[in-house]
């Protein structure tokens, strides 16, 4: 519960623990004014919907205050804090585990700054992440950003991104893996100990989502006469897929540092992005939740975004634009940033997708699902935790119409061969 001089109503109110009270937030306060405040309000809420975030809990705090120096003078700000789960539950049992406090604010305090002050050195400014105001990696960790819905951006919701938008995180994301890339090839030690996502960390015996995705994949196609025919391919998969993604994602950390070795965003999804549009025209968008990091192939966050953030449209039509217009960025932005060792190729680019194909027929499998869902407005928890949840959203005819295309593709770019 929060304390008695806050506000926590309506229907984004939030039950939050007494440490999360007005004293917390003059402490960020006072530093960012650099004086102390008096707090007049703190109405804390919701900072999301259960169709948006499954792996930490966030809250929204408005508060409304006044310098010392100027008591008659009020002010007001918004944070958007983010915590490690509080009730009972599979996500606070064992997403606890994990270490995506430890990454996300390692992110933001070290290597975003990084990347992005190579960029300024060269007259780029990009922005790569929400500003950061606090952190703790004491129980219960915890991180406050600065609220981009009160700088005018939004989540997109029930309808699947544009290419516009699409290409505008493609942007960002090639910009971070190419100074990603051009520091580990000049020496910089912090970029490749970034280790763990989610599917090489957790015990997927916990997660039946990112167990038994083929399994799934089987029920959903045998109902269907025209895809049956996939059910042997799928069975042949099942032996090796596994670990087969186990050996690509722990690839670097194993010391394979052949091909292209970047630090990936590890959970590039349509959720994960907020954009802020002027007069109906796109003015930015901004990537969120640097939790899952990883540094490995690009492949790993390209085949993601074709599970997870691509509409079917895109997957199906616009492959070769997106990986080319990928590409072409992550070239200039080593061209910009005068680096001068080899820079990789499009053909390059393209072994690494084909090199890891076998994670993106794993994701396929277990996660694109979840694409359609964050579009229908499907509680997230639900889809997750629930296979029988997983199965009524493959009942959506929309699902099956695109796996009657997808499926021949990936059986002749030999996605199913061991």
């Amino acid at each position: 519960m929060v304390n008695a001089g806050s506000e926590s109503r309506g229907e984004d109110a939030l039950n939050t623990p007494e440490w999360i009270n007005e004293e917390f937030f003059k402490c960020i306060l006072d530093k960012d004014e650099s004086e102390s405040v008096k707090i007049h309000k703190l109405l804390l809420s919701s900072g999301t919907t259960n169709t948006d975030n499954y792996a930490s809990v966030l809250c929204r705090a408005k508060i409304k205050y006044a310098l010392c120096s100027q008591p008659n003078q009020e002010k007001v700000r918004s944070f958007v804090m983010k915590t490690e789960h509080f009730e009972e539950g599979l996500q606070k049992d064992k997403l606890g585990e994990m270490t995506l406090f430890e990454t996300e604010v390692r992110m933001y305090t070290s290597v975003l700054s990084m990347i992005e002050a190579k960029l300024r050195e060269f007259g780029d400014q990009t922005v790569l992440a929400p500003k950061i105001f606090h952190s703790s990696l004491e129980m219960p960790r915890n991180i406050v950003f600065e609220d981009l819905v009160a700088e005018g951006y939004s989540l997109i919701n029930n309808r699947p991104y544009s290419l516009e938008e699409i290409k505008l995180a493609l942007k960002k994301l090639a910009k971070i893996h190419a100074i990603s890339y051009q520091m580990a090839q000049t020496g910089n030690k912090e970029i490749t100990t970034f280790q763990k996502t989610y599917v090489n960390t957790v015990n997927v015996d916990d997660f039946i989502i990112l167990r038994d995705g083929v399994k799934l994949m089987k029920k959903v196609i045998s109902d269907q006469p025209d895809l049956q025919r996939y059910i042997s391919h799928f069975e042949a998969a099942e032996k090796f897929l596994f670990p087969k993604v186990l050996d690509l994602l722990n690839a670097a950390k194993n010391g394979d540092r052949s091909g292209v070795q970047v630090l990936n965003h590890g959970d590039f999804h349509m959720k994960n992005l907020m954009v802020k549009y002027v007069d109906s025209e796109l003015k930015e968008l901004m990537l969120l939740d640097y939790q899952a990091c990883i540094f490995g192939s690009p492949a790993i966050d390209l085949h993601y975004a074709f599970a997870m953030m691509y509409s079917p449209s895109m997957r199906l039509e616009k492959m070769d634009e997106l990986l080319y217009y990928y590409t072409k960025i992550f070239q200039d932005t080593l061209h910009s940033v005068q680096y001068q060792g080899h820079i990789p190729t499009i053909t390059e680019i393209r072994a690494e997708v084909c090199d890891y194909r076998h994670w993106g027929l794993y994701l396929i499998c277990t996660l694109l699902c979840l694409n359609y869902a964050f579009m229908d407005g499907f509680n997230m928890g639900e889809m997750i935790e629930s296979e029988a949840a997983r199965l009524a959203l493959f009942a959506n005819t929309k699902i099956l119409d695109e796996l009657r295309l997808l499926l021949p593709r990936l059986l002749y770019l030999g996605y199913f061969e061991e």
